[in-house]
Parts: structure tokens; sequence; C-alpha cells
């Protein structure tokens, strides 16, 4: 359970907002989304089968969000991350204020993703989500992540599966998972809200 009287949630939500986005995660999302551009002008084939694949495990989720956000706002998103290359460092809620959310959040979810991946990797995803944090525990990517195994079962259900980095990321940016996606894809659907989903976390 989450102990109301720490604030565990809330002090991850004031951080989140308050944080800087960093050059290098404006780097880093300039050139996904230019990989991704790159893709789509590709002709099927091994040579463009081997970039999926590269693209996929450097920005773990960049596939789904190029097929679902679609090329204009993929377009629109690197404009954003180009323009923060140059410019000074300002925290993820001016992002956010600026119509470029989802440049924020891509930035945050893909090392999440890529932590799951290479704790599957490694342990077969034994353990739950207690033994991904064991597993992130000493690393950077225990930093992105909360200390207490309880709060990510409240927030993101008993499996550590794909579904909890999302959650996980909703939580700390206090939006719904419905919200979070349509941020992220700009669009809503199926998979906005799923059997086993717990409920949000206030």
């Amino acid at each position: 359970m989450i102990d109301p009287a720490t604030g565990a949630l809330s002090s991850w939500r004031v951080r989140f907002w308050d944080r800087p986005l960093d050059r290098d995660a404006c780097t880093a999302m300039a050139g996904k989304y230019e990989a991704l551009a790159a893709l789509e002008a590709m002709p099927t084939g091994a040579a463009q089968d081997a970039a999926l694949r590269a693209a996929a495990e450097r920005w773990p989720g960049c596939l789904r969000e190029s097929q679902l956000a679609g090329p204009v706002r993929c377009q629109a998103r690197r404009d954003h991350a180009l323009a923060g290359m140059s410019a000074p460092e300002r925290s993820r809620a001016s992002w956010r204020a600026a119509g470029a959310a989802a440049v924020v959040l891509w930035a945050d979810l893909h090392p999440l993703l890529a932590d799951l991946q290479a704790w599957r990797r490694a342990t077969a995803g034994k353990g739950g989500p207690a033994g991904l944090l064991a597993f992130v525990k000493g690393s950077p990517a225990e930093l992105r992540w909360p200390a207490d195994p309880a709060l990510l079962v409240r927030v993101g259900g008993p499996q550590a599966r794909v579904r909890m980095a999302y959650a996980w990321l909703a939580a700390q940016a206090g939006l719904g998972l419905s919200a979070l996606n349509l941020e992220l894809f700009g669009r809503e659907g199926p998979w906005d809200a799923r059997a086993g989903d717990p409920p949000p976390v206030p």
C-alpha cells in the first residue's frame, strides 16, 4: 500500500514535471524521429527489416509510435527535439505547455521499456516487480523506478510486463493511462484500458 503520509507518489510527480529535459535526451529523440522518417522511405526488404530491428532495440516502443502517431506528428516531435538541442534546458512542464509533452514522455518511456527488456533477457522475467527492482538496483536505471515494490505493484499490477512501464510513467506524470496514450500516440484506441489494469492511484 502507498502510505499517504510519505507522499511517495506525489513526490515522483513533482520531480517528473520539474526536471529539465537535457540536451542528450533531445539529441536522442531527434535521432529517433530522423531514423523513423528514414525507415518510412526505405523499400521493403532485408535492409528495412534490419533497420526496423535496430530502431526497436535502441528505442523500444518507437515502431508502435511511428505506426499509431503517424509521420506528421513524428515530424512535429522531431522539430521540437531539434529545437531543444540548441535551446536552454527547460522543465518538462515547459515542454508540455508548448504542446511537446510526447517528446518528454517518450524520452522517459524508452529507457523504462529497455530496463524491462534487459531484465527479461537476464532473468527470464523471474521475480515479478520485486525482481525487476532488484535487477536495476545499483545501476543508473535504479533512479527511474521506485524503491518500493509495493508502490510499483499498486501502480502497475503484480506482473512486470510492458504495460507496467506505461503505468509507472503515467503515475509519475499524474496522467491516467488513456491520457498518457493520447499524448504518446495522438489517438485513442483499445489499448487504453485492459482487463487486469489496477485502478488509478490518486
